[in-house]
Order: structure tokens, then sequence, then C-alpha cells
């Protein structure tokens, strides 16, 4: 008996069983991790994958919204381009599950962007992401960026 309670421990602790008991924010939390792998490797594909269709995204840099996963694109190709290295650091996420298919994540970031000639340009962001499952894939409907106030 020890040793089958032993073995279904290191099952669970070792992550093994870990997508059976993952629920909605388990879920979104895996893709999110893997969509800021993306953006700082620059994978365009990868980054944009989580996207729906309608989706509609506000960014820190950008003084209108950009809606539409192919206008969002776009935004990230030229900021890919302009910015060819990134390195992106979250800070103190909050992720809401409701039910089964919306989930609300937010959060700070650390955002350090690297143009052409080597200058970096640091952002300190508030962040919110809404993720709602759609034809049962988890599916960015909005994204909003903003930067933290200046303290003196």
């Amino acid at each position: 008996m020890k040793q089958l309670v032993a073995r279904l421990f290191i099952l669970v602790f070792t992550g093994i069983c870990a997508e059976v008991w993952a629920g909605p924010a388990e879920e979104v939390l895996q893709i999110a991790g893997q969509r800021t792998k993306a953006l700082e490797e620059g994978n365009i594909d990868a980054y944009m994958a989580a996207f729906a269709d309608n989706a509609v995204f506000h960014s820190a840099l950008s003084p209108f919204r950009i809606e539409g996963k192919e206008a969002i694109r776009g935004y990230f190709v030229e900021l890919f381009q302009l910015y060819p290295k990134r390195r992106v650091l979250p800070r103190q996420s909050a992720v809401r599950a409701y039910n089964d298919d919306l989930v609300i994540q937010n959060g700070y970031t650390a955002l350090y962007l690297t143009d052409q000639k080597g200058e970096v340009s640091a952002y300190a962001l508030r962040t919110s992401v809404i993720w709602a499952k759609i034809g049962g894939r988890w599916q960015i409907v909005d994204q909003h960026g903003s930067r933290l106030p200046v303290t003196q």
C-alpha cells in the first residue's frame, strides 16, 4: 500500500497527471507561456495563433486600438522589424476562470525592446488578456496593455 501511495505521489507531483486535472486557467497559462517565448523569439505565426479572427488589441505603444487578427499581425510584424530583440518579464499575474469558456488574465510586465542600433527601451506595463474558448480552442478576444504611471 505504501508503494502505491508513493507512486501516485510521484505521478502527481512530477506533472504526469497535470493535464488530467488542468482547468481553464491552467490551460490558458500554458498557452500564454508559449506566446511569451514566441514573442521573444520573433515567431510571428506562433505568437498570432492564439488571437481570434475578430480580436481587438490595445497597445501601450500605439494611441489607437487595432482590430482583427490580420491588422494585429501587421502591427507585430512591424514591431519585430523595428525591435529585433524583445524581452518580456511578467509580474504579479492573476488569472480568473468563469465557467469553462472564459478566462481573464491580468498582470504587470517589464518589456525591453532593443532596436536595430542596439538601443534598449524599457516599458513598465499593466496588461489584461481576455480568453474565450471558441470551437474548443482558447483564443484571445481582447488584449490590452497600458504604461504604468511614472513615479517621481
